[in-house]
Parts: C-alpha cells; structure tokens; sequence
C-alpha cells in the first residue's frame, strides 16, 4: 500500500478514497477545507523520484492554469516542492468516456455531436492559450451529464517550450497520436486536432482508429494514414479524413475544426469520397473507402467480403457480438507509457458512486467547528470572570486573528489561482503591514459594536432581570466578548479558527479528543463563572465607580447652587445672612 493510501490527509486536503491510477500517478477523491470534493494527482514514488517527471508535472500545472474553458478541468491547487507532488483539480461526477464506450457501446448521433462540438470547443480554448494537449485519448475525457470535460495535461507542453523527451522516445498512448509524434518530428497543435479526431473514432466504433495489435502495427497504419473510415458513420467520414491527414499542414485548425462539426448532420448519409486527397504528401497513393488494402500487404488468402449494409436514414443501434464470438485481443489499456518506467498494475476499476449530498460531505468541518464554539464559550466564560483583563485579551485575540486571516486567506486564495511559488513567503511578508493595517481598522469599527450589545445585554439583566449593577456588567462583558466573535464583521477571526483547527486535526479521533478536552475546559470554566465574584482588577467594580461618580456630580451642583447664594447676597448688602460667608 503507497504511502498516500494509508494516509488520511494529504497537506490541507482529506482523502476519502482513490478513483483512478496510471503510469504517472494515483488520483484520489479529496475534500478541502471547505468541504467541496476535488481530485488529487499524486506521483507515484518511483515517478516522484525522477527529475524529469517532477519537471513534467511543473509544466502541468502551468498548462492547465492557462486554459479556462467549461470543457476542460480547471486546477484548484498544487504542491510541487514536497516530499509527495500532487496537483489538485475540480472533480468531475462522471465516468471517462472510455469506460462508457468500452462498456455500453458507441454514442448515439445525438450524443456524438454534442461530444464533437464540446470537444472542439475545448480544443480552441487550450491552443487559444498557446498549449498542445499531445494525450487527447478517450480516457483523459470525461463525460458529466453528456458534457466532455478534458482532464489530465500530464505530457502537454507550451508552444515552443523545451521538449523533455529524449531523441527516438516519446510518450502517449500509441492509438491516439499524431503521425508526427511517432516519427520524432516538429510536434504542433495539428497533433492535437489528430488525436482529438481519433477519439471522436472510437466514440462513434468503440474502437481505435487504426486498429489493434502490436505497437509496430498501429504506428504503421498511423504513419501510413490508414485509418478504418469505412468503420465510422457514413456522415462523420468526411469530417474525420481531413482531421486525420497524415500531413499536419493539411489539417484543419481548432476553429476551422470546430465551424465543420457545427455543420455536422446525422441525417445525412451519403459520404463524398471527393473529401480525401488522391496522393499524400509523400506521394503514397490515398486510398478512398471503397478500396481496400490487398495490394499494400503480404499475399494471403482472404475471406470473400460480406456485402455492405444497406444506407438508412438512422444508423442502426449498436447491438453487442456475443461473448465468443469477440476478439481476444484486449482494450487498449488506460494509460499506456512507450517510455520510462512501467505503469503499475492496474487493479479493476470501481464501479462510479455518485457524490455524497453537502451536508454529508460538511461532516469534515464538525470536528474543528464544535472545537471553535467550545473555545469560544471558554473565552466568554473567562470573560465574566474577569472582564477587564480577559476583554483587552479577547479584543487582542481578534485582532490577531484577523490580521491572520486576510494575509494567510489571500495567500491561499492566490494559490488555488496558481498554485505555490517560491515568492509565497515574500508576498507574506510584504503584505504582513497591509494585513495589520486593514485588520485595525476593522477591530476600531467592531468594538463599538461589541460595547454596545454589551451594554443593552447589561440594561436587559439589570431592569429586566433584577440583577445587581456588578453581576449584570460582568455578563456584559461576556456579551461584549461574543460580540467579537459572532456579530457582523466577525467572521475573519472565525474562519482563521476553523482554518487553524482543520489544518491541526487530522483524523476524527484527534478532533473528538479535542472535542473532550476543550469540552471540559469549557464547563469548568462556565461554573466558576456562574459561582464565582468577577474581578475586576486593575479597575473598580462598577457599583463602587458609580456611587463615586454620583457624590462628585452631588458636591459639584452644591458648590455652584451655594456659591450663587452667597455672591448675591453680598451684592445687596445681605452679605451678614449668608451662612457661607
């Protein structure tokens, strides 16, 4: 078992179980902090290991964040520096269409133009941001709610960016690559647009293009531009003979291949040969459809040939061959590697379980949320015990966390755009005296409306409950401390909280001992509350602050009232009446 797999959490990410693996890497259900699934690449270690694979990886992350396209997986984070690299995507509730084709047979006309144009569309997008996919095969497309949706960019590469391969060695899945690929040539977004053709091929047969066999053949019939267009719908062949052209000058572009498959129509069957080129670039004959290949292979005895099937308006549906009457030769596999090291043995795939529903999947936020309350309760408590000194330092705490959370949430915000960067630390500190800045302002606006729910908790207790001025200000002062935490504008601090907590509790036996630890604290702390004098060191008591308030307003008002008297009887001769003379 990898070590990933005995593992319950993998950087700020829980993992729930893996859903797929191949040559390059383990997948895994994920979920963040926030509780949203996602899908977690994870090197295999022997990959982890190579230099070359980490760089591969590196180009992954780059490649994917420059696309933005609903048909194509976005990236949502990656840890690229780490004992194990992974890369972290949102996460598709589908199966790939692969597994669809290899297990319910071709697409219907009707989901075949939509895989075609989604397709398409997300081709344009990637080129768009100057990328060449080089693996578009059935695996790496997923299939949500009859979308496509393109994953996986684990060998693409930038335009013009160094090639990591070395001479006479490439990789990809042979089935699916262009001419150019095989023969260690200039590789162009045209490859893509080959692939992309080969894969809408095996959408519509259930097969490859090319063939099956070994690896020598199918390159051969790739190089050679054979692919079995007889095989495919009589209204998709045409579309298919120009983006499978052997020469990648004669292809169409993304968008030119996009503005065809807008014109497709099923309903058309009658396939015009005129589509394919008499001769190839190289001044091989190009045989149409209706021709066959005797010529070109070794004399041998063949079968006489069935006689075609009757044009129809509708294809006819796809109808299963019995089990022994089908080839023994098995699918191609998912994620075949030509190079490096060999692909791990793939255990049999399970079957799609759909997405649990949100409030089960928030079950891994309780743990850290019920701590956060129990922390906060504590604090209040402490607060009534001993509000000044406990509300300066809860007003320090929130102050603190705030100033936490919107230099730390940034970051990760910034992350989830690009991933980690060495500059993260930089940016951290640079943006440390901002963070203090906007984090103070915000502290200045929010404790007065932390006093002011204090003091109308204190008028409700005093009048209204019939408590003594000292016991009724010690509960305000729990008030006002709350009031930190849970009015308007408290929600930074909370989130720093349940930030920190999920990070620190990393298995649901950590977070329910937590749960048992600070629980405890948090009742102990509510019953000295509840049974104890507030202290009110280093200030007064306010019963005390207010009757000395009240004799010092007394003796002044009776100072001036006597004053007054005094001054105007002296200035009417009474002066010898004033008993303050």
């Amino acid at each position: 078992m990898s070590d990933t797999q005995a593992q319950s959490r993998l950087g700020p990410y829980r993992l729930v179980r893996k859903i797929g693996e191949g040559g390059m890497g383990v997948v895994h259900l994920g979920i963040d902090v926030e509780g949203r699934e996602v899908a977690i690449k994870v090197l295999h270690p022997h990959v982890a290991a190579d230099l070359k694979a980490r760089d591969r990886l590196t180009r992954e992350v780059e490649t994917m964040r420059r696309v933005r396209s609903p048909y194509v997986a976005e990236v949502v984070d990656a840890e690229l520096v780490g004992g194990q690299p992974y890369v972290v995507t949102r996460f598709a509730p589908g199966r790939t269409l692969e597994d669809i084709v290899l297990g319910s047979g071709p697409l219907e006309p009707r989901q075949l133009i939509k895989l075609v144009n989604g397709l398409c569309q997300a081709l344009v997008a990637i080129h768009a941001a100057e990328v060449v996919h080089r693996d578009f095969k059935p695996s790496n497309v997923m299939l949500v709610a009859d979308e496509p949706l393109v994953i996986d960019f684990g060998i693409a590469h930038l335009v013009n960016a160094t090639r990591l391969t070395q001479t006479g060695m490439f990789v990809g899945t042979p089935g699916y690559l262009a001419p150019e690929i095989i023969r260690d040539s200039e590789i162009t977004q045209a490859a893509d647009v080959h692939a992309l053709a080969s894969t809408v091929f095996f959408a519509a047969v259930g097969a490859p293009p090319f063939g099956t066999g070994t690896f020598e053949a199918v390159c051969f019939n790739i190089m050679e531009g054979r692919a079995q267009l007889d095989k495919a719908p009589a209204w998709l062949r045409g579309w298919l003979s120009r983006a499978l052209q052997v020469d990648p000058a004669r292809r169409p572009s993304a968008h030119e291949l996009l503005r065809t498959a807008r014109q497709l129509d099923p309903t058309v069957t009658t396939f015009h040969e005129s589509t394919f080129q008499s001769t190839t670039p190289n001044g091989t004959k190009r045989l149409p459809v209706s021709e066959t290949y005797s010529d070109l292979l070794p004399p041998v005895s063949y079968a006489k040939a069935a006689p075609p099937p009757p044009v129809v308006d509708k294809p006819p549906p796809y109808v299963p061959a019995p089990v022994q009457a089908r080839p023994s030769v098995p699918p191609p596999r998912a994620d075949q590697r030509v190079a490096g090291y060999p692909a791990p043995h793939q255990p049999q795939a399970r079957p799609y379980t759909p997405p649990a529903p949100p409030a089960e999947r928030r079950r891994y936020l309780v743990g850290s949320q019920v701590i956060g309350m129990l922390l906060l309760v504590t604090l209040v408590a402490l607060t009534v015990m001993m509000p000044v000194v406990v509300g300066a330092i809860a007003v320090a705490v929130a102050l603190v966390l705030r100033v936490g959370e919107y230099l730390f949430g940034d970051l990760v915000s910034r992350r989830q755009i690009r991933g980690s960067s060495a500059a993260d630390p930089l940016l951290a500190v640079v943006g440390t005296p901002w963070a203090l800045v906007k984090a103070t302002a915000v502290t200045a606006l929010h404790v007065p409306l932390s006093i002011l729910f204090g003091v109308c908790v204190w008028g409700v207790l005093r009048w209204g409950g019939g408590m003594s001025i000292n016991e009724a200000a010690a509960y305000a002062a729990g008030a006002f401390t709350l009031g930190l935490f849970v009015l308007p504008g408290g929600g930074a601090p909370r989130k720093a909280v349940t930030r920190t907590l999920t990070g620190v509790l990393r298995s649901p036996g950590a977070a329910l001992i937590g749960i048992v630890i600070v629980g405890t604290a948090a009742l102990f702390a509510v019953l000295f509350a509840m049974s104890q004098d507030p202290t009110w060191a280093p200030w007064k008591a306010p019963e005390t602050v207010i009757r000395q308030l009240t004799r010092s307003a007394q003796d002044s008002v009776f100072g001036v009232l006597t004053g007054l008297v005094n001054d105007l009887l002296h200035s009417t001769g009474l002066g010898f009446l004033s008993p303050w003379s």
